[in-house]
């Protein structure tokens, strides 16, 4: 859960995103609506540029219009990011730290460009010209987490929130969710309360902060898995209230509702935890989690469209593509479907992602096995090709898992699987004996009858050729006269 700060208003100083992963877009306020607010804080040092000067109101202006008038076809890219951001930067230059919101939006816009490495100098500078500025240090440090530098985006994060202890809301957010990070590896109790504390200063400052919910939900969640069931409760009620909460402002939550399906499942109510995930997936249906959760039970429900289309999904994240659970997962699904060949290339994918997990070539085994060898109008020769190649997936299993314990029931599995192959073979070489042997002997009864046909031909003929030859027959004696 990353919490990123969006294209920032005069109105509205912040924008807050969150994410797992990457940004969801939540409700958001038009940079451009004119609307200059009273707020706490000094134009000098960049925390309210609500009351900066007409002229350095204006030309933000203008350069909002820029870049909205790139985004008109709804997305930004190529030479418009550099003009957009470009805009920005010349406010800033201009009228000074007073207009720092004006630098901020110039990294934002690389940000959105996808272009990260062109942000994070910005924001860096904005640090040393406006260290009171918090939103600054938010965005640096969720690019240092999507880099996998938890530290250096946990200092960040923590002095965004000293900067500026009133606003820094996003900031809050995300240093829960890297202690959440390091309490669920550790599960050690003083992460874990720095992380509620983190959490309720956010829901003191704003007691509808939708991602403070979504974190605090989780936290409870996670504790409640790993170690004491009765934070399980207390995850339910916070969901509940979140819920509750977000519906007065006509919001919802995708991750508030894929919790409350992991609690569903946690009292192993799956088709209730299904139905819930798939709320998440109406709200965000790119949402990761989601996805995965209504993948992995429409197996069980055999609902194999279901979850090749979750599991489909859930792959365009970059890293999902690295899990080899949804590879193998997402094989299982096409197997069901019969979409053999697809399943193949899902399998080989998983082997590639760990060498040394023996699965891929288990369910290798079973598609060739169970699936391709049994197709109907596979004759026997292919047949025997394909459990050839199945029995090789089976020993490459068992030589994969070794001696591994965790695997030990499906290495007897695929003894049993190799055996059945090789008796199938055997049968087979039998089999074709057999019918060779058939064949032959009704060749020979063909022929015996033939012969015996042929002999009764002749001896019918001799039979006639006989009679033909043979003198007339002498005339009967004539009968005495009647007396």
């Amino acid at each position: 859960m990353r919490n990123l700060i969006n294209l920032a208003s005069i109105g509205l100083l912040a924008v807050t995103l969150t994410a797992c992963g990457k940004p969801k877009t939540t409700e958001t306020a038009n940079p451009s609506d004119g609307t200059v607010k009273s707020a706490a804080g000094d134009p000098k040092d960049g925390t309210n540029p609500a009351a900066a000067t007409v002229e350095a109101k204006g030309d933000f202006e203008k350069a909002v219009k820029t870049y909205l008038s790139a985004k008109s076809d709804g997305k930004i890219s190529g030479d418009e990011c550099e003009k957009a951001s470009g805009e920005f930067s010349r406010v800033y230059k201009a009228h000074g730290v007073q207009m720092a919101i004006a630098q901020f939006n110039a990294g934002v816009v690389w940000e959105e460009c996808g272009q990260p490495d062109k942000a994070e100098p910005i924001y860096s500078g904005l640090i040393t010209a406006a260290p009171k500025f918090d939103l600054p240090y938010n965005n640096l440090g969720v690019i240092y987490w999507k880099k996998g530098q938890d530290s250096k985006a946990l200092d960040m994060f923590k002095r965004g929130v000293e900067a500026n202890k009133l606003s820094a809301r996003a900031a809050r957010n995300n240093v829960a969710g890297l202690m959440r990070n390091q309490y669920i590896t550790g599960t050690d109790i003083n992460v874990f309360n720095e992380a509620e504390k983190s959490i309720q200063g956010v829901l003191a400052l704003d007691s509808s902060n939708q991602a403070a919910y979504e974190n605090l939900t989780r936290l409870y969640y996670d504790r409640g898995h790993l170690k004491d069931k009765s934070y399980l409760v207390l995850a339910d009620l916070v969901a509940t209230q979140g819920v509750r909460v977000l519906k007065a402002e006509a919001k919802e939550s995708s991750d508030i509702y894929n919790i409350k399906g992991l609690l569903l499942l946690e009292k192993d109510n799956q088709v209730d935890a299904l139905k819930t995930f798939k709320e998440a997936v109406r709200v965000e249906p790119t949402h990761i989690e989601a996805n995965l959760n209504i993948g992995f039970i429409s197996i069980r429900f055999r609902d194999y469209a279901t979850a090749e289309s979750a599991f489909q999904t859930a792959l365009k994240s970059p890293a999902q593509q690295k899990n080899i659970e949804v590879w193998l997962a997402l094989g299982v699904a096409q197997r069901g479907l019969k979409k053999y060949k697809d399943a193949e290339e899902s399998y080989i994918k998983a082997s590639k992602l760990n060498a040394s997990d023996p699965r891929p070539w288990f369910n290798l085994g079973v598609l060739y096995q169970d699936h391709l060898s049994t197709q109907d109008g596979v004759e026997m020769k292919k047949g025997e090709e394909l459990i050839n190649i199945a029995m090789k997936h089976y020993g490459k299993f068992k030589e994969t898992a070794g001696s591994n314990a965790a695997y030990k029931t499906r290495a007897l599995e695929s003894d049993d699987r190799i055996a059945t192959i090789k008796q199938t073979l055997e049968f087979n070489i039998i089999s074709a004996k057999l019918e060779k042997q058939a064949a032959e002997m009704a060749i020979l009864a063909k022929k015996q009858e033939e012969e015996e046909r042929k002999r009764l031909l002749d001896l019918e003929k001799q039979a006639m050729e006989s009679e033909d030859s043979a003198p007339p027959a002498a005339a009967p004696p004539a009968a005495a006269p009647a007396k």
